[in-house]
């Protein structure tokens, strides 16, 4: 087949859709924060039982974070209140906070060496994050969270690099930063691979419109 001459043609806009964020939270004196964290969180292992559920060979609290009187539980929950909110206004400046009902959940999770949090969404949040209090390795897997994609990755996924083919995007976080992702991403925590336990706090948002309504 003969082809004609060659039409010339612009790219006019890339636009991305459904778009997936993740916030990026890092918590000022931290260092004295965590080592309170970790002083309160010992003592609740030695008293309370873990709560059966994704946590493999590891150990998970109540989910009542925002209950907790503890002074370094307490303040990390005030914290993690305001940023909840904010970022959520990031991503939906139309939203205006004092019309909306928020319900918050929050809880430890210890991954000792071998630990690890299977794959696993929550269904019923808007917003869900860690904050992260004791990360073991530099790099290594023991603290990693790797997030999965939400949508069928293509057979090209293994040899053209690029973000739309990726089907599963690892994070290694520091300690005193908190990660903010939406609620129904799947995503798991790696096997600890260090001599050290990982301890995160993890919580969701939900929120409902006042009066059923936002205007």
């Amino acid at each position: 087949m003969r082809l004609g001459p060659a039409m010339a043609f612009k790219l006019e806009s890339i636009e991305n859709l459904f778009p997936i964020p993740l916030w990026r939270y890092r918590v000022e004196d931290h260092e004295r924060l965590n080592a309170a964290l970790l002083d309160e969180i010992d003592v609740r292992r030695k008293k309370e039982k873990d709560i059966a559920n994704r946590n493999r060979r590891g150990w998970q609290s109540a989910h009542d974070l925002f209950d907790r009187k503890e002074p370094a539980h307490a303040e990390l929950s005030g914290v993690v209140r305001k940023l909840l909110v904010d970022a959520l206004k990031v991503v939906a400046k139309e939203i205006k906070a004092d019309k909306l009902n928020f319900s918050m959940n929050g809880w430890v999770n210890v991954n000792p060496p071998g630990g690890y949090i299977g794959p696993h969404a929550h269904p019923n949040g808007l917003i869900s994050g860690a904050y992260y209090v004791s990360v073991p390795g530099a790099q290594g897997a023991g603290g990693s969270i790797e997030f999965i994609a939400p949508h069928p990755v293509g057979y090209m996924s293994g040899w053209i690099k690029a973000p739309m083919l990726v089907d599963k995007i690892r994070v290694h976080p520091k300690p005193g930063e908190v990660l903010l992702f939406p609620s129904q991403l799947l995503h798991w925590v790696l096997p600890n691979d260090s001599e050290e336990d990982r301890v995160t706090i993890a919580f969701n948002l939900g929120a409902k419109p006042k009066g059923g309504a936002l205007a």
